[in-house]
């Protein structure tokens, strides 16, 4: 641990190359909740209750959570006006005004990798979304009757239990939950199959918006088909309004991306710096862990790649488990999540710390393909869809301009080309999940307020022999996250190194 508290005061002593603005001392300080009230996002005073409850609270977890927030960065009021807008949205088509409303989102609930072995728990992004509430297996309900211009929000939560609590941890209860959460009722989990018959035979005719394809919660799933059998109840999913809500990030939400974006950084930074031939990917691995937990995030966004050599031809590689050698490159693709929000950084380094000349070529063929895409989302904000056809045409020329694909074939030809050198998206939404928001399209335009990725790559496999021997077996990325804004695009990950000096200056620099 000494060794990378050195590090650090290492790396931030390059000046002359600013590799690391915020070194990873204060990096390390970021776990500490920094995010303040935006200043329109506090329009109503809310409580939260003291004591010790199912989540952190400010009063628990100061460190963690600025006083007056729910979550870190995020109000009371904010989630609240998150189900409002939910609300307001379903029930305003023509269709749907004369006839009551019910919307059930369930949380996640727990998931075993063996008996009694359970996973980290990991909230639904949608519940959480709408909440803020952190607990398994509870339920929002929201019911908005044909006759009434306002709603009312149920919170089904596990109830206090004081044996369950000796193995699990402390709940929140029914008791303080509805003032926790700002919603009008709480209520036990185990009342849901009967409250959601009874609502639903009473509130004829009606729409029943649940997620049906896939849901969260088996466990419940039962109980709200079975509701449906009653008759003069529609079932529809509120997931594509949800969704199209969830990839406009508010102020507060840009903040957390921003943090989370910082941290990934920092992490493949220091990764790089450490890299040494004869060290195992696991290494590595292991290097981006501790960063990410010292930094603030509570693990990784998913499970990395660190992909040494020709492994790096494989997209998903994630064994992790073969040593580094002298002469290769290193792909990385990791990200971190920093309550519930989450960063996607890819980056490819050479494992000896200068790039060969034929590895130097394919990597700043890349980069400048990347820069360029980034530029293009900023003049012309294309969609996703529209972003990934330029990334073909300009790798495909770029690769013609090297002499690694002929000149000599038509425009058809050169996009397949790029295509099968490069076959996965450039770009995809990023927020709560790492794949954010999958029911908003990527034909639709990019607008201020989205994160995405811009993440250009190749991958020649050892005997492809289509390309020049001396480019294959060679695997390449660089992935940015990127902020849309009114102006130009905010780099979010900016402070993660991809110019080759850079780079060339940093990989390895780690005293023994």
């Amino acid at each position: 641990m000494q060794s990378f508290r050195r590090l650090s005061l290492q790396l931030a002593s390059k000046s002359p190359r600013r590799l690391l603005r915020n070194t990873l001392i204060r990096e390390r300080c970021r776990y500490k909740s920094s995010i303040g009230n935006p200043p329109d996002v506090m329009s109503e005073t809310t409580t939260i209750p003291k004591g010790i409850l199912g989540q952190p609270t400010c009063h628990t977890h100061p460190h963690l959570i600025s006083d007056g927030h729910l979550t870190c960065g995020i109000t009371q009021q904010e989630y609240k006006d998150r189900r409002d807008t939910l609300v307001e949205k379903l029930v305003s088509s023509k269709e749907n005004e004369h006839r009551s409303h019910i919307i059930v989102i369930p949380a996640a609930r727990k998931q075993y990798m063996s008996e009694k072995i359970p996973y980290v728990f990991r909230q639904n992004s949608d519940f959480f979304y709408l909440t803020g509430c952190l607990e398994p297996s509870a339920i929002l309900v929201m019911v908005k009757q044909s006759h009434e211009d306002s709603y009312k929000s149920i919170l089904f939560v596990n109830d206090k239990d004081s044996h369950a609590e000796l193995w699990e941890g402390p709940r929140t209860g029914c008791a303080l939950a509805a003032p926790l959460f700002t919603v009008e009722e709480s209520r036990p989990v185990e009342n849901f199959n009967n409250f959601i018959h009874r609502i639903v035979s009473t509130s004829k005719p009606a729409i029943l918006w649940y997620q049906n394809e896939c849901p969260p919660n088996p466990d419940i799933h039962e109980y709200v088909r079975s509701s449906l059998r009653q008759g003069h109840v529609t079932l529809d999913e509120p997931q594509k309004v949800l969704h199209q809500m969830r990839v406009i990030k508010s102020p507060a939400e840009i903040e957390l991306m921003r943090d989370t974006c910082h941290i990934g950084s920092q992490s493949i930074n220091l990764a790089m710096a450490c890299t040494k031939p004869g060290m195992s990917e696991h290494n590595v691995a292991a290097i981006l862990e501790y960063s990410w937990r010292t930094g603030g995030a509570e693990h990784g966004a998913f499970p990395p790649v660190l992909a040494g050599g020709a492994r790096a031809t494989h997209i998903h590689y994630v064994a992790n488990n073969q040593l580094l050698r002298h002469g290769e490159m290193i792909l990385v693709d990791a990200g971190t999540q920093r309550w519930l929000y989450n960063s996607d950084i890819s980056r490819t380094w050479p494992v000896s710390g200068k790039f060969s000349k034929h590895q130097r070529i394919l990597y700043e063929l890349i980069l400048s393909v990347q820069k360029r895409l980034i530029d293009l989302l900023g003049q012309h904000r294309p969609s996703l869809d529209t972003l990934f056809e330029h990334m073909c045409r300009l790798l495909g020329s770029q690769l013609q301009q090297e002499g690694i694909i002929p000149k000599n074939i038509d425009n058809n030809e050169l996009i397949g080309r790029a295509y099968r050198l490069c076959p996965h998206h450039v770009s995809h939404y990023l927020g709560l999940d790492v794949h954010d928001a999958p029911l908003v399209r990527r034909r639709v335009p990019v607008t201020s307020g989205m994160v995405v990725t811009v993440e250009p790559g190749i991958y020649i496999a050892p005997d492809d022999r289509s390309v020049p021997e001396e480019f294959r077996g060679v695997g390449i990325r660089v992935e940015d996250d990127v902020l849309l804004t009114d102006g130009d695009p905010e780099v979010l990950t900016r402070t993660c190194l991809k110019e080759v000096d850079d780079i060339e200056a940093v990989v390895g620099k780690q005293s023994s």
